[in-house]
């Protein structure tokens, strides 16, 4: 039995589902990650995965609506429509207990550890209420993109859990630049991780050691370094002609340092029996990894996060948390993220996850 205190990823594991396409992607996407995990330690009847639906409260008037709207799916009947196909919205068609019941259950053997629950309220407070109540090692979230702007491109519900959860998220994301065939096929074979020698870093590589069974083959461990030149370090009123010679001598100090984190990334993943390749890159993080990621056909980029942005909080909150003696709360809304990391939720080809180790229960 693997003690699961110390580890970035552990059980038990939470899957958020409403019975969209995009939550059933995550869904078939645990289908390869929860194996991992069961000869893990856990709570005595505590289920491996619960897969958990949050019904939206609404007026009398649209529960009856909704009511009316609810079409119990059967699986041996090939004409019951399939509740993925149908939105799942306020006010719209959502799927029935049994219904959702049957659809995840499809994708899991019978003997296995899996629960379900359906809670009212707003999907993002519930997912990450229930996650600190079991103490979850991951959740597992599906993408809606739907609309251009960046926020409804993630997800209202997606990005809000990406930004609280008190730990890992895997946010499951189709190659939409893909062929329909490719597109729907769900794997880990090839996965991307960012490492710059931090111990955010640290934790994304120690992530992947623990998924490597889940199917993995190749990994591509990328570095991106920002340009720098003796007008960065100086100024240009002290150098305003630096010499090349200087210039070039920054960048060499710069690439061999990058070369030496990789080699430390890859020697950390060694031995394994997945090929390993290192990319050094230049230019702004975000950008970068996301179109290296979709040259690539990477199937999951993953990035740590900085445990010490989980306890920033605004001036004003920490002076009155001072004055009452309270314990610090996390609370800034954009601190939770770093820019790539916000920028990778967003934008990156195929899905993400984000590590974080879990917080203990207070």
């Amino acid at each position: 039995m693997i003690q699961a205190t110390s580890l970035v990823l552990a059980p038990p594991l939470l899957l958020a589902t409403d019975g969209s396409p995009s939550a059933q992607f995550a869904q078939r996407l645990m289908r390869f990650v929860a194996p991992v995990f069961l000869g893990y330690e856990r709570e005595e009847e505590r289920s491996l995965l619960t897969a958990l639906t949050v019904l939206p409260r609404s007026s009398s008037r649209s529960k009856r609506l909704l009511r009316k709207k609810t079409i119990p799916f059967n699986d041996s009947d090939p004409s019951s429509p399939d509740p993925a196909s149908q939105p799942a919205k306020s006010g719209e068609f959502m799927p029935s207990l049994e219904s959702l019941t049957a659809l995840v259950r499809r994708d899991f053997p019978d003997d296995f550890s899996l629960a379900l629950e359906v809670h009212p309220g707003k999907p993002a407070t519930e997912i990450l209420n229930y996650a600190r109540t079991i103490n979850a090692g991951l959740i597992a979230v599906g993408n809606k993109g739907a609309s251009s702007t960046r926020e409804l491109l993630l997800g209202s519900v997606a990005a809000a859990i990406s930004r609280y959860a008190p730990c890992s998220v895997l946010i499951a994301r189709q190659d939409t630049s893909a062929s329909p065939q490719e597109s729907s096929k769900e794997r880990l074979n090839h996965v991307m991780v960012m490492v710059d020698g931090s111990a955010a870093a640290q934790q994304a590589i120690a992530a992947v050691r623990q998924l490597i069974p889940a199917g993995i083959q190749q990994m591509t461990l990328i570095h991106v370094q920002i340009p720098v030149n003796s007008s960065y370090l100086i100024g240009p009123f002290v150098s305003p002609n630096p010499s090349w010679q200087l210039n070039q001598s920054l960048q060499s100090a710069q690439q061999e340092v990058g070369e030496e984190v990789l080699q430390q990334a890859k020697a950390a993943l060694s031995p394994s029996n997945v090929e390993i390749q290192t990319r050094l890159q230049s230019g702004d993080p975000g950008p970068t990894i996301c179109q290296l990621a979709q040259e690539l056909g990477a199937d999951l980029l993953v990035l740590g996060c900085d445990p010490r942005r989980r306890t920033l909080r605004s001036p004003l909150e920490a002076f009155r948390g001072n004055r009452r003696g309270e314990t610090p709360r996390p609370a800034l809304r954009n601190t939770r993220l770093s820019i790539t990391e916000d920028y990778a939720i967003h934008y990156a080809p195929c899905s993400v996850l984000l590590c974080r180790r879990s917080l203990p229960l207070e």
